[in-house]
C-alpha cells in the first residue's frame, strides 16, 4: 500500500494492483466535494494496522458503502483488480463489507425445579457476599492492575477463610 501526503497530514490511500485491505470507517458520511475531475468522496478510514487515510472513494465504491449500510466502527475489504478492456490493462477497485459477528441473545437457562428444603441460616452466606463485594472494591481501588475475574475470586475467598477461621 503506498502512501501519498496530503495537505490534511493524514496520508491518501493508494492500493497496488492484486493488494487488498481492511479497512474501518472513522466517520459515518464522507465529505462530499466536486472538482475538475467530478463528484468526489472523501473517507477517513483507518487501516489494519490502524493508520488513519484519506480514501477518495470513486461513485460506485460510495454507492456500495451506503448500500451495505456501514457506519463509522464498519470494517470492509478494498482490492485492486487487474481488468482487460479489449487491449488495455487497468485497474479495478472492488468492495467487500466485512459482516459484522451477530451478537446471539443468550437463550434463558432452564428454570430447575426448586427442591423445598431449609437451609439453616450460619451466616456464611452473608460473609460470602460481603468478601466478594469487598474483593471488588479493592480491585476497583488498586487499578494500577489488569485485574481478572480468578484474581477477584481469590482474593474474596482468602478474606473470607481467614475471617470464618477468626469467628
Amino acid at each position: 500500500m503506498e502512501q501519498a501526503t496530503k495537505q490534511n497530514g493524514r496520508p491518501k490511500l493508494d492500493l497496488n494492483l492484486g493488494e487488498v485491505a481492511t479497512l474501518t470507517l472513522m466517520r459515518d458520511k464522507p465529505y462530499q466535494g466536486e472538482s475538475s475531475f467530478g463528484q468526489y468522496y472523501l473517507y477517513t478510514v483507518k487501516d489494519q494496522t490502524g493508520v488513519e487515510l484519506s480514501f477518495f472513494a470513486p461513485a460506485d465504491i460510495h454507492a456500495q458503502i451506503l448500500e451495505a449500510g456501514l457506519k463509522a466502527g464498519d470494517s470492509f475489504l478494498l482490492s485492486k483488480k487487474a481488468v482487460q478492456n479489449g487491449k488495455k490493462l487497468g485497474a479495478k477497485l472492488e468492495f467487500e463489507a466485512v459482516k459484522k459477528p451477530e451478537t446471539v441473545q443468550p437463550a434463558e437457562p432452564e428454570k430447575k425445579e426448586e427442591v423445598p428444603f431449609d437451609i439453616p441460616d450460619d451466616g456464611f452466606r452473608q460473609l460470602m457476599q460481603r468478601c466478594v463485594s469487598e474483593a471488588v472494591e479493592i480491585t476497583k481501588e488498586v487499578n494500577t492492575i489488569p485485574w481478572q475475574n480468578e484474581d477477584v475470586r481469590s482474593i474474596a475467598l482468602t478474606m473470607c477463610i481467614q475471617r470464618a477461621k477468626a469467628n
